[in-house]
């Protein structure tokens, strides 16, 4: 998180807004959304952010980085030991964007919870 409020972040910087080549919506209702992501061999996403916390399940990892809105690179949330499919949960993500190093296409499913985490 960079501090500031999720809320309050530009609505053209969203993931679908800024990067739909790389976002596109599966479902989507009044608490949750469901985003396909994925990101081909040696492409980099334009910078985005996702201001709702998420669960984010990948199916396929490849070597990726990860860099914040000022171009820093930050560590992506990955264990060092673990099975596919990877579920990750993820706090609100400022802008930021993610660079493929690899060979191998990357896909992962978000799961957008609009109202913060249930309880």
């Amino acid at each position: 998180m960079d501090g500031t409020d999720p809320a309050t972040w530009d609505p053209a910087m969203d993931a679908l807004a800024a990067a739909p080549r790389h976002h596109q919506v599966l479902y989507e209702d009044d608490l949750i959304r469901v985003v396909s992501v994925s990101i081909a061999p040696g492409e980099t996403e334009p910078a985005h952010h996702h201001r709702w916390p998420s669960v984010f399940v990948i199916d396929r990892l490849v070597k990726l980085r990860d860099f914040n809105g000022k171009g820093e690179e930050i560590p992506l949330p990955i264990p060092d030991a673990f099975e596919l499919p990877l579920t990750i949960r993820m706090p609100p993500q400022p802008l930021h964007y993610v660079r493929n190093e690899d060979a191998t296409a990357f896909h992962g499913t978000r799961v957008e919870f609009k109202q913060g985490f249930p309880h």
